[in-house]
């Protein structure tokens, strides 16, 4: 089976639009022995118009998801792979790029999700880099595209078994300039955008806002001396701190964004070395 990429994922997603939503399924064509089988489901399987879907390809949230991975085509059967059979929150739990909403990068074929806790995700469904999410919603709407600002989206995470070929690649300058730049301000023709690795442990609204650079300062993938950088922001540049952060041996290392060099990057400084605007 191909390599399974963000972008593929989108694709796959676009084409079941209009397809019906069935619990526990992941691309199978619904049938009489696939309804029986999902009856071990009984909350789920209450109205009477199962059988007029007969034909049909069918998913559940998570299995929009695990249809791309185990299908050839959109169209083709899908072949079941138990090392990746995981429910909405097993997803969020097995991917090691993620966050809360407040981080989301907006990258296409990114996964987003609903849930209290990470602990407690509910939903999971696909952004298409548009402003849009590909979701099977439930029984009663089937897969449909919806405005990822109407709902009320907590996490983010990159598919854990899918290369993100959507970000474009950019060369960025380790520079130890002293020149000023600045963040959200700067140009609006962003080409791309990189994550730290880790995400904040912590929240406290009283940090949000707009911080400024004491010195040529690192940003790096956690919080942490051993941490390795993205970039060094120069001295005098401005960033922004929405309350999230990460304690380390004591010290509270915040998670900013920025954009420099035309890539908007989200990572950690320490917050001895800025000063609140």
């Amino acid at each position: 089976m191909a390599t399974k990429t963000n972008s593929g994922l989108v694709s796959y997603a676009k084409v079941q639009v209009g397809l019906p939503y069935w619990y526990g399924t992941y691309g199978q064509t619904a049938s009489a022995s696939l309804y029986s089988s999902k009856k071990q489901f009984p909350t789920q399987y209450t109205v009477s118009d199962f059988s007029k879907q007969y034909g049909k390809r069918v998913h559940d949230c998570v299995g929009l998801i695990k249809g791309y991975l185990w299908s050839n085509s959109a169209t083709s059967a899908p072949t079941y792979k138990s090392s990746q059979d995981k429910s909405a929150n097993g997803m969020y739990t097995a991917a090691k790029t993620k966050g809360k909403i407040s981080t989301f990068p907006k990258t296409a074929g990114l996964l987003v999700f609903k849930g209290t806790l990470t602990t407690k995700i509910t939903h999971v469904e696909v952004y298409d880099g548009n402003g849009n999410v590909y979701e099977a919603k439930g029984h009663a709407y089937g897969v449909v595209k919806t405005t990822f600002k109407s709902s009320d989206w907590q996490y983010w995470a990159q598919c854990p078994y899918c290369t993100d070929d959507t970000t474009k690649s950019s060369t960025t300058s380790s520079s130890t300039s002293t020149t000023k730049t600045t963040s959200s301000s700067t140009s609006s023709s962003s080409t791309s955008e990189k994550t730290a690795t880790d995400t904040a442990k912590s929240f406290d609204k009283s940090l949000t806002g707009t911080y400024k650079t004491k010195a040529n300062l690192y940003m790096q993938n956690g919080a942490g001396k051993s941490k390795t950088a993205m970039i060094i922001p120069p001295k005098g540049t401005k960033v922004e701190n929405y309350g999230y952060y990460t304690t380390s041996d004591g010290v509270k290392w915040l998670y900013v964004q920025v954009t420099y060099n035309k890539v908007k990057y989200t990572g950690f400084c320490c917050k001895t070395y800025l000063t609140k605007q």
